[in-house]
């Protein structure tokens, strides 16, 4: 394999998309508190890394581990390719979790434990809680609405406001866990994951991963109830944000073949409310 194409599969590997995402909603964090467009100091630019670092990490990690059901769902990805070897994934696995907490280090003491625990998370999700259904949805969640709390705590410290951020991410998340264990549910067997799909039923699965999207479109206003952000600039982009979650959760439920395609579409609306969350901030 030529040098081009093994770092096309070290790019792929880590879903860049995903890791920008993550980066983003630190950036996001900060202008919230700052109320304006700020400029990254060195502080804000390591916590960036750190979060893109983490969230490759945790995206190789997954992969590491579920080789054998990735054989059946996604043998196009690049270690099941075999364009990447386990033994490359996990020094790129090892090398992107230290550098992510070196940065988190340089930040202070608790980014640097928040870090930490944010690794042991995504190990602990790989390694275990995968299999054990919705504890391994909530954990991802959790990591998934870390930014907004880390992104505040290197720049203007804690606000209400943050909090709220990262339960509407926590909530949607945990929905689009669910509909990912929906999708996967064939593969998923083959390591005997518990997942909600696989334990209730696919239905029952559509049902619940539509009521937590749902519970985080209901609890869309908060963030200009509590504080920190103004109604002019949050209402137009998070009334989208939400008409899109409400039609996923309509697709789900009218059938649960369309677990793929919503667990494709997903990612729309959950950058479009990191983009509402900036926009309340400075209008």
């Amino acid at each position: 394999m030529t040098d081009r194409y093994k770092v096309y599969a070290y790019t792929e590997i880590i879903r860049p998309v995903n890791c920008l995402m993550m980066v983003l909603a630190v950036y996001a964090a900060s202008v919230v508190g700052e109320r304006t467009l700020t400029v990254p100091d060195s502080k804000l630019l390591a916590g960036f890394v750190t979060a893109f670092m983490l969230t490759g990490f945790a995206m190789v990690v997954n992969d590491i581990f579920d080789l054998k059901t990735d054989l059946l769902n996604e043998p196009s990805r690049p270690i099941p390719s075999g364009r990447l070897t386990i033994g490359e994934a996990r020094s790129y696995a090892f090398f992107l979790a230290a550098s992510g907490v070196a940065f988190a280090a340089y930040d202070g003491w608790i980014t640097l434990a928040l870090a930490s625990l944010s690794v042991v998370i995504s190990y602990a999700y790989s390694f275990k809680l995968k299999l054990g259904g919705l504890l391994g949805n909530l954990a991802v969640s959790y990591n998934v609405g870390l930014p907004f709390l880390y992104g505040g705590l290197i720049t203007s410290g804690l606000r209400p406001v943050l909090a709220v951020f990262f339960i509407l991410a926590f909530l949607s998340n945990t929905g689009r866990e669910i509909v990912k264990g929906i999708a996967e549910t064939e593969g998923d067997r083959l390591r005997g994951a518990q997942t909600v799909a696989i334990r209730y039923g696919e239905k029952a699965a559509s049902i619940a991963a539509s009521l937590f999207s749902l519970v985080a479109v209901a609890l869309s206003p908060l963030p200009v109830i509590v504080g920190g952000i103004s109604l002019s600039g949050y209402l137009p982009p998070i009334t989208v944000t939400d008409v899109l979650f409400v039609y996923l959760a309509v697709k789900l439920l009218a059938s649960s073949g369309n677990a793929s395609s919503v667990k494709r579409e997903y990612k729309f609306p959950m950058l479009l409310a990191i983009l509402s969350f900036i926009t309340g901030a400075l209008f």
